[in-house]
């Protein structure tokens, strides 16, 4: 239903509307009135006005964020870092914290962040249960995380990575040539297409924060909380996603570092820029800039 509409944006250029800011509280009551809506009035008309397309990629740019600010609290509990109401730390100030929020704070943050991505989910699959949910998670949240305030950033490739219809051919041959168990995505830049390509496989998603540019991170951000979830998938087929491959250095480190906790890793992209020193291998569009 949602891919209907998305279908009839413009995927040359990045929106405006990639470009906000407001609390996470107020973020999923947007995203929660905008999926009941559309889901609302596909099943009254089964079409879209373009006034709905315009909620459509609002809800499509917003959904991410219900993911990236519970992976934030994730990283900041389990790394003693300070629980900030808008501050993105380096993993590297954790030595000059060092705060212990304690075992139940770190059990609760990997609960949260979980739910969060079945969340996103369900609000992009136009989900009617979504505003009963979001209600339901909200009222679990932390006040702390509620008032975090969340901003959007403006990512060509980002929002060219996220094009439905690459999204829609890739999942396809990777569940022809390779069928994966799980898609393990490299947050934030990913997390947009990949709840997308998550159900088009219709399979789990899972986030590990790795960003080397916009985040300054040196290496994958993977906790004991993490390898024990995905110690579930330890003989599985993993498909280690990152939306867009320039240098390569981001995907390649992702993999190397995630490979041993799997049976089988592929690496996939939306779209590789031409003079990329990495080859993945499944790639949704070649780019040539």
């Amino acid at each position: 239903m949602l891919i209907d509409a998305l279908n009839a944006a413009d995927w040359s250029s990045p929106p405006a509307q990639m470009e906000f800011q407001c609390s996470y509280q107020d973020l999923l009551e947007t995203v929660s009135s905008d999926s009941a809506s559309l889901c609302e009035t596909w099943e009254k008309q089964g079409s879209y006005s373009p006034e709905d397309i315009g909620k459509a990629i609002r809800l499509y740019i917003m959904a991410p964020g219900i993911v990236n600010v519970v992976l934030n609290y994730k990283i900041c509990v389990e790394h003693g870092l300070p629980l900030h109401p808008s501050v993105y730390y380096e993993l590297k100030e954790a030595k000059n914290y060092r705060i212990d929020h304690g075992l139940p704070a770190v059990e609760g943050a990997n609960r949260l962040f979980r739910e969060s991505i079945l969340l996103a989910r369900k609000a992009l699959a136009l989900d009617r249960q979504f505003p009963i949910l979001e209600k339901e998670f909200l009222q679990r949240l932390p006040l702390n995380l509620r008032r975090f305030i969340y901003t959007g950033i403006r990512d060509s490739y980002t929002w060219k990575g996220s094009e439905p219809a690459i999204l829609l051919r890739l999942a396809g041959t990777l569940r022809q040539d390779y069928d994966p168990a799980i898609v393990v995505a490299a947050a934030h830049g990913a997390i947009m297409p990949s709840l997308l390509l998550a159900d088009f496989l219709e399979r789990p998603l899972y986030f590990i924060r790795f960003s080397m540019f916009k985040r300054h991170d040196e290496e994958p951000i993977i906790s004991f909380s993490d390898k024990a979830w995905l110690s579930g998938f330890s003989t599985s087929r993993a498909a280690l996603y990152d939306e867009d491959v320039a240098g390569g250095r981001t995907l390649s480190l992702f993999a190397q570092r995630l490979a041993p906790l799997f049976g089988e890793v592929k690496t996939v992209c939306s779209i590789r820029h031409a003079g990329s020193s990495l080859r993945p291998d499944f790639i949704g569009r070649t780019w040539w800039d």
